[in-house]
């Protein structure tokens, strides 16, 4: 069984906002452990919060909760520099710290000038570059994306910080088998996704000669809970269709069988015809929408499918407060049994 999957109480998470300010996360980070929460994630969306200052502030302010970034790109920070960050967080919060590293967007990286080449490779030299630093050797390396030249970090952990690759595509999700400890999946991904990635993340672990029990699964998800479920959908389609409408089709709407209609969608009326023309399998079926009890049964069936956590998120200020405490109070001890 891999570390991460011994690291939570249980597998509910809760992904802050990209929209709460940095001063505001400590409060945030202590509340959710209080309330039971048993991991927090810190996305790094540019260009919004740095997500190793939001996951330091949020280990600062709770005691014993792990942490964790979903994602900082692999392509913004020099491999040495993200080893040397990650393996100071890890020192000061042994056994908490949770890193996920992936690319990024490309329209980020783009935007920065960042994106490769060869995506797979400049991943795996960084990913590879910061295991080795974290592990206290001194890494040479001329890589297709990133130099080394006999680098070795003053302070390397004094623990297996184990690393969550944040990844889609097929090579990336084989990848991830060959080297990580953790695959993360993304929001709007559902039940198909899941089966149709772990079985390349399989592939990758076979080719590694790694068993599978060396690796843990999660994602992150759009979740609206509320005693009336029809409350729930009718607030979560707008937000689910926006997601749709900015990123249109992409391996996740691929493996869930949709891109076909959702870009017929898109072409008659753009991301604004989204929300009024989608099928409500699709709000059933890609998020964790409904009742305590129809959030229960969704997060089951997830987790049978080979999740090992689930970090949920609703980039809705309100909403999202009614929905944690909610979940904190009536799904988490469902799940827990």
């Amino acid at each position: 069984m891999s570390q991460e999957r011994r690291a939570y109480a249980h597998p509910i998470g809760v992904s802050v906002g990209d929209m709460t300010p940095p001063e505001a996360l400590g409060e945030k980070a202590r509340w959710l452990e209080q309330l039971g929460y048993s991991h927090i994630m810190v996305p790094e969306d540019y260009f919004y919060v740095p997500a190793l200052v939001g996951a330091t502030l949020a280990l600062s302010a709770t005691r014993e909760v792990p942490v964790g970034t979903s994602i900082v790109s692999g392509l913004v920070r020099h491999p040495a520099v993200l080893a040397m960050e990650i393996a100071g967080i890890s020192r000061a919060f042994p056994g908490r710290f949770r890193p996920g590293i992936g690319l990024g967007l490309p329209t980020w990286l783009e935007q920065m000038g960042l994106m490769p080449e060869k995506p797979v490779a400049a991943l795996r030299e960084s990913v590879t570059s910061v295991q080795r630093l974290l592990a206290g050797e001194t890494v040479t390396l001329a890589g297709k994306q990133f130099n080394l030249d006999a680098i070795g970090i003053t302070h390397p952990a004094i623990e297996h910080v184990p690393i969550t690759l944040g990844v889609m595509g097929p090579m990336l999700l084989r990848l991830s088998g060959q080297i990580a400890d953790g695959t993360l999946f993304g929001a709007a991904a559902g039940l198909d996704y899941f089966r149709f990635a772990i079985a390349e993340v399989e592939k990758g672990l076979a080719k590694a000669g790694r068993s599978p029990e060396a690796m843990a699964y999660s994602t992150v998800a759009l979740t609206c809970v509320h005693s009336d479920g029809g409350t729930a959908r009718a607030a979560a389609r707008p937000i689910l269709a926006s997601f749709l409408g900015e990123f249109g089709v992409n391996i996740l709407t691929d493996a869930y069988g949709i891109s076909e209609q959702l870009t017929a969608i898109l072409q008659r009326g753009g991301p604004e015809a989204v929300a009024a023309e989608m099928p409500d399998e699709w709000l059933e079926d890609l998020t964790l929408v409904g009742t305590p009890a129809e959030v229960v049964e969704k997060m089951r069936r997830w987790l049978a499918a080979g999740l090992d956590s689930i970090c949920i998120f609703l980039p809705d200020d309100e909403l999202e407060r009614d929905t944690l405490e909610l979940v904190a109070k009536e799904v988490i001890p469902a799940i827990r049994g």
